[in-house]
């Protein structure tokens, strides 16, 4: 689920061969497995599936979410494209919020480049652009074929202002193989973040804590997962819960509904407002 799909690392896998004549080993099926839960939080569930879709939409138009990811016959992560967009209206103006996310496999390491922008529609259909940052990294392996750092540049504009970036992150594993944290340091004021990873007695994946962020994970007791509740803290606290309705044969999830909430304190003893949307989410997979 949590955009995508959700790790447990616990990696059992036998030798196979695949319709293509290339042969799988154990590290390489489980190296693959460790970087999928990097690069997009990818669950391992011992299929051969080859390409996910997700498609995430309200009907009030708040949240228009798509994206496409593919492997390759031993499961590592081809390529990834993913669009969202989030629109917010008040009396006056609808506030756009635009994320492109492009991501490819390059030899051993991964290329990805992210844009995003911030523009206003005001009544009369002009639009006025408030900020852009153009992203584009690296996530790179180390010699057990597992991502260990990435590197990123970034470029921001703010009106006429503009500021450039540059940031390292490096991903720790604890004694049981499983990625602990994430240490991200940037020349960027506001982009140094580190990212806890806690998992319960399963192995599975039950929380990730940052600065502002929070995200909790349940599952059943046939180790599908049930649900994710992420919290985000910034100028304004916004929750989404995240719940799984149909699972597919291997335990994927196919259909879930989001329950997405904003709170916004008030102004000078104004009270808090709180907003709330609903969403569909599905998720459509080719073996």
């Amino acid at each position: 689920m949590k955009k995508s799909l959700l790790l447990c690392l616990t990696f059992i896998f036998s030798y196979n061969v695949h319709s293509s004549e290339q042969v799988c080993s154990k590290d390489m099926v489980s190296s693959n497995a460790f970087n999928n839960f990097i690069l997009i939080q990818e669950q391992s569930f011992n299929d051969d599936i080859k390409k996910v879709y997700m498609h995430i939409e309200s009907k009030d138009d708040y949240i228009n979410n798509n994206s496409h990811v593919e492997f390759d016959d031993c499961g590592a992560l081809l390529k990834l494209r993913n669009n969202r967009i989030i629109k917010t209206r008040n009396k006056n103006h609808v506030l756009v919020v635009q994320v492109n996310t492009v991501m490819d496999k390059n030899d051993v390491n991964w290329d990805y480049n992210m844009t995003f922008k911030m523009h206003t529609l005001e009544q009369g259909g002009s639009a006025k652009n408030l900020m852009i940052q153009e992203m584009k990294g690296k996530f790179l392996t180390g010699s057990d074929g597992k991502i260990n750092k990435a590197e990123d540049t970034s470029n921001i504009f703010v009106g006429n202002n503009h500021e450039f970036g540059r940031s390292v992150t490096e991903f720790l594993i604890d004694d049981k193989g499983r990625l602990s944290e994430s240490k991200r340091v940037s020349t960027l004021k506001n982009d140094n973040v580190n990212t806890v990873y806690n998992y319960d007695s399963q192995n599975r994946l039950i929380q990730t804590s940052s600065g502002s962020t929070t995200e909790e994970f349940t599952y059943g007791n046939d180790n599908r997962e049930l649900s994710s509740k992420k919290v985000q803290k910034f100028f304004t606290t916004e929750t989404t819960t995240t719940t799984c309705n149909n699972w597919n044969k291997f335990g994927r999830c196919t259909n879930a509904k989001q329950n997405i909430s904003i709170l916004i304190n008030g102004n000078k003893g104004d009270g808090a407002h709180i907003y709330k949307h609903l969403a569909d989410v599905k998720y459509t997979y080719v073996y």
